[in-house]
């Protein structure tokens, strides 16, 4: 294996985490040419995002020459690092193109974004896009993830997809351009009935969305909403905003999270774990592999 140089930067987030806390931040070894990003850890595992590819390791491409992307599983090193990488386990294949999961925390139950066959539904309703969905899947010991399932308020003339519970599974939050909507994308959140039933799709509000594109959402175990935007007064592309769920300030507008964390570049699916010190994110970042790359980061 080639030898990867590892980017390692010391500075302040002003919000999110506490001020005058360093953060460390390092690209992971598992990056490549590839596509890696949307990592999350689910007890002692942690699945990602990325391309499927060819036996000769080249990335698949679909008819409109768009990346197709699945869902990998891997180990933790103790150190952020992400090892024995493999394609989860699947007694079926319920979608084409897999990426951006969300799980219960029993890991019983995996909801991911996904898309309309464009053979079936979306050509008998005349539709040529590809749109996004969410789908949900159980996990069976022995058999992996079965049981695919599109959540029922997905329709075809929409956009759903980059699905994130909440830390007590009773809310799902996902970006759509579903009806309401007034930019390009907006943040929703749906609530959630033992993993079977779902409420009504309520959009999130003004102080949240921009007349531009959200997505990415994350809910942290203090209860404060991450998420990605290309809004105005970032640091350039896509940049990382947190929202504190349990304010009482309605004046309280979204905060841009400062180096290392956001570049110039495009930086996003940000995820903390519950010791609310580590956590992962992606991004296109000056001396990155060329592609969209894990980074582990540290506060301390």
């Amino acid at each position: 294996m080639k030898t990867k140089f590892t980017l390692l930067l010391i500075l302040t987030l002003t919000y999110g985490f506490s001020q005058g806390e360093d953060v460390s931040i390092k690209k992971l070894e598992i990056n490549n040419k590839l596509d890696h990003f949307a990592a999350r850890v689910v007890g002692d595992k942690v699945f990602l995002s990325s391309n499927l590819t060819n036996k000769r390791g080249k990335p698949l491409k679909d008819k409109f020459s768009q990346s197709i992307y699945g869902l990998y599983e891997g180990e933790l090193d103790g150190n952020g690092e992400i090892n024995n990488v493999e394609p989860i386990k699947m007694m079926e294949i319920g979608t084409f193109n897999m990426s951006i999961a969300t799980f219960s925390k029993d890991g019983k139950y995996m909801y991911f974004t996904s898309n309309h066959d464009t053979k079936a539904e979306n050509k008998i309703k005349g539709y040529t896009t590809r749109n996004l969905i969410i789908q949900r899947a159980e996990y069976k010991e022995g058999r992996g993830w079965v049981n695919f399932t599109t959540l029922p308020f997905c329709t075809a003339e929409h956009n759903f997809g980059h699905p994130a519970l909440s830390p007590d599974g009773s809310t799902l939050y996902f970006f759509s351009d579903f009806k309401g909507t007034k930019g390009k994308s907006d943040l929703f959140k749906v609530s959630v009935s033992d993993h079977k039933t779902y409420g009504e799709v309520e959009r999130l509000s003004d102080s949240i969305n921009s007349p531009r594109s959200e997505g990415y959402p994350f809910i942290s175990a203090d209860n404060k909403l991450y998420f990605t935007s290309n809004r105005r007064g970032g640091k350039g592309g896509l940049d990382i905003y947190v929202y504190d769920l349990e304010s009482d300030d309605e004046e309280q507008k979204p905060i841009c999270l400062d180096d290392p964390i956001n570049t110039i570049g495009d930086d996003f699916s940000f995820f903390l774990n519950d010791d609310l010190t580590t956590g992962y994110l992606s991004s296109r970042r000056t001396r990155g592999e060329g592609g969209d790359d894990l980074y582990y980061f540290e506060k301390f």
